[in-house]
C-alpha cells in the first residue's frame, strides 16, 4: 500500500520547460504573421472606398445637373453634364486607429458626390486633380482618387491611387488597377 502512496504520476520540471519552449517558438512565428494579416485586412478598406469614391464620381459625371455651383438653374434651356468636383482632402490625418469622419464638415466635393462612409477609417481620402465644372472634353485626364494611410503610426505613409479620365465616349473610365505605394508600410 505505501508503494501505491508513494508513487505520483506527473510531469517533470524538464518536460515542462520543452513545453513552454515549444509554445515559446510557436508565438515567435505565429505573432508576426497575425500582425502581416491584420495590416492587409485593413488594407481592404482603402481599396473598396476607392472603388466606391470612382463610383460616385462616374454616375455625377453622367448625370445632368441643373443648379448646383454655376449650372443652368432649373426651368432653363438645357442642363449640363459632365461635371466633375473641386480638388478635396478629407479632414481627418491618417492613424493606426479609426477615425470617425463627420461628413457635413468635409469639402463640398465629398458631399456633391454623395461620397460618405458611415464606419470609421483608417485612411484619409483626397480627390486631386480637378477642377469644379462641366461641359469636360472627351479623351481628358480628370481625376485621382487617392487613400493615404499610416497603419503602424510611425508616421511612414501608404498611398493607394485610382486615376479617371474621360473615354472619347466622354464617359468617365478608370485606369485598369489600383496603384499602390509602401502598400503594408
Amino acid at each position: 500500500m505505501r508503494r501505491l502512496l508513494k508513487k505520483r504520476e506527473g510531469f517533470t520540471l524538464i518536460e515542462l520547460m520543452i513545453v513552454v519552449a515549444i509554445i515559446g517558438i510557436l508565438a515567435a512565428i505565429a505573432i508576426p504573421a497575425f500582425i502581416g494579416y491584420l495590416t492587409r485586412s485593413k488594407t481592404s478598406e482603402a481599396t473598396s472606398n476607392l472603388k466606391n469614391l470612382f463610383t460616385a464620381a462616374a454616375g455625377y459625371y453622367s448625370n445632368e445637373n441643373w443648379e448646383t455651383r454655376g449650372v443652368v438653374a432649373a426651368g432653363t434651356t438645357a442642363a449640363t453634364s459632365q461635371c466633375t468636383v473641386a480638388a478635396a482632402t478629407s479632414t481627418n490625418t491618417p492613424t493606426n486607429g479609426k477615425t470617425a469622419i463627420d461628413w457635413t464638415l468635409e469639402p463640398a466635393s465629398f458631399v456633391d458626390l454623395g461620397f460618405t462612409i458611415a464606419d470609421p477609417v483608417y485612411y484619409q481620402y483626397v480627390i486631386n486633380g480637378s477642377t469644379d465644372g462641366c461641359g469636360r472634353a472627351p479623351n481628358t485626364a480628370l481625376y485621382s482618387f487617392q487613400a493615404i494611410g499610416d497603419l503602424d503610426g510611425d508616421g511612414a505613409t501608404s498611398l493607394y491611387e485610382i486615376s479617371a479620365g474621360s473615354s472619347p465616349s466622354n464617359e468617365l473610365r478608370r485606369a485598369p488597377g489600383i496603384y499602390r505605394q509602401n502598400e503594408l508600410e
